[in-house]
């Protein structure tokens, strides 16, 4: 009984200091290419930047908790069991790199597969289950959304008829960070002087110059006309150049079937016509915006640690609903 109690304080004992050392992790440098060396360049910058003790080498190091390979196709002449070997898993399509996956899979820690899809199709065909991760790829985040371009060409009237004061209004209530103007016509410089002064984009010529015209309507993402005087003939070229018409619900602009892409009549309209626009931009841009390479390799450690007992499962999985990748995407050996 005494001896029991023995051991089981010398476990415990034992894992309390595995799960306060510093992890350490080998990421074996295969030479396999710019996007390889990338990844395992910047997983280790980011492992390091986290208080992992990482390193690069071309040699796998014994003491190390982990040896990371960046990619699935090293040498194994000797074909030696690695439990807590990990290694990156994409561009499977082929029956042979299937085999060597269904070999290898049993005799290292896990493989980490970049998608859910690559995972599932090497589960139906045959690789352990219990053996596949998947952690989405990361980006760096520094390419940014190119701005839509709201065109107006024409120039001011004060006598109520294009409602000139409404383009301040409705400029300030779009996203600076998805929206810049580009102006022809006379008139607006004090207007465009208070959109600069907020933040906003203003590409402005002040007079009509008819060949710079002609080559930036074709620039423009949406046209916009407020005025409400019969309708603009800018309209007409916009549609000729097949772009996108946020304007007044009047005159000519009815007669051009289909030309009258968003109908609108107030400030509000114009905003909510522009927003939705931005709406899906912003869907493309959210979809990524968590793909960083801090949590790419965050995600890893969760794996790591999961393979190494460092921590119980419930402190690992504590972010759940935030990510389906990563731990989540591990078949735990116990719930």
């Amino acid at each position: 009984m005494w001896e029991k109690m023995i051991r089981q304080g010398l476990f415990r004992k034992r894992n309390e200091d595995k799960m306060n050392s510093k992890l350490r992790v080998r990421i074996i440098d295969m030479d396999s290419g710019w996007i390889i060396n990338k990844f395992q360049n910047k997983l280790c910058e980011e492992l390091l930047n986290l208080g992992v003790d990482a390193d690069i080498s071309k040699e796998r190091d014994e003491t190390a908790d982990i040896n990371h390979y960046p990619i699935y196709y090293f040498q194994d002449a000797k074909k030696v069991n690695h439990k807590n070997d990990t290694y990156m898993i994409t561009h499977i399509d082929s029956l042979h790199k299937v085999e060597l996956l269904k070999e290898r899979a049993p005799r290292c820690g896990m493989g980490i597969c970049m998608s859910k899809y690559t995972m599932d199709y090497l589960t139906m065909y045959g690789v352990p289950r219990e053996k596949l991760c998947y952690i989405n790829p990361a980006h760096d985040h520094v390419i940014k959304p190119r701005k839509y371009v709201i065109g107006l060409t024409h120039k001011t009237h004060f006598d109520c008829r294009k409602r000139n004061e409404m383009l301040v209004d409705i400029a300030k209530g779009l996203d600076k960070d998805y929206f810049r103007f580009i102006i022809m016509g006379s008139g607006w410089d004090e207007m465009v002087a208070e959109m600069e002064k907020c933040g906003i984009e203003v590409e402005y010529y002040n007079d009509f110059i008819y060949d710079k015209y002609v080559q930036i309507v074709p620039t423009f993402d949406f046209f916009l006309y407020f005025g409400w005087d019969e309708g603009n003939m800018g309209y007409l070229d916009a549609l000729a150049a097949g772009v996108e018409t946020v304007v007044t619900p009047q005159g000519f602009h009815l007669d051009a079937k289909g030309g009258l892409t968003y109908p609108c009549e107030t400030v509000d309209d114009f905003i909510r016509a522009f927003e939705k626009a931005a709406d899906k931009k912003r869907a493309l841009v959210n979809s990524v915006e968590s793909w960083t390479w801090e949590n790419f390799a965050k995600k890893h450690i969760e794996v790591w640690e999961y393979l190494l007992d460092r921590k119980p499962l419930s402190e690992l999985t504590k972010n759940r609903g935030y990510y389906m990748d990563g731990i989540f995407s591990v078949l735990p050996k116990e719930i």
